[in-house]
């Protein structure tokens, strides 16, 4: 199992390199954000492989959460944008820091989480409404 996700992610950015993007993308397409593929790291200790994989990606790999287990780091491509939910975003729709003062349940809007880390403390946006603030190590 600890060959198996390096290989696999080294299969799959070498399948990768053929492929060419069309000269003129659709306009509905031409709008989406890059695409994101996230790199796990499989052990504590990231291989030279995953580390490859990551860079590739644009990551960065740095020591994450309470255990301090490597990870890969990646900039989500919607990072900062405007949202009023999870389906706005990557990843989650986050509450501003700035909307401390609304309630859970109550209108808000927030802004796409900026990397995949998901440690921390934050209140998260659904449906356009402030959500509880949650911490995650």
């Amino acid at each position: 199992m600890k060959f198996l996700l390096p290989i696999a992610a080294a299969l799959a950015l070498s399948g990768c390199a053929w492929f060419h993007p069309p000269a003129a993308p659709e306009p509905e397409t031409a709008a989406q954000s890059p695409a994101y593929q996230r790199v796990e790291v499989a052990d504590q200790v990231a291989t030279p492989a995953e580390r490859a994989a990551c860079d590739a990606a644009g990551g960065e790999i740095s020591r994450q959460g309470l255990l301090g287990w490597e990870q890969c780091v990646q900039t989500y491509p919607d990072a900062g944008k405007a949202c009023r939910g999870e389906a706005d975003c990557e990843g989650t729709c986050r509450a501003d820091p700035s909307n401390q003062s609304v309630a859970p349940g109550e209108p808000a809007t927030g802004t796409c989480q900026t990397v995949d880390v998901p440690f921390g403390c934050y209140a998260m946006i659904e449906d356009g409404k402030m959500g509880y603030t949650l911490c995650v190590d």
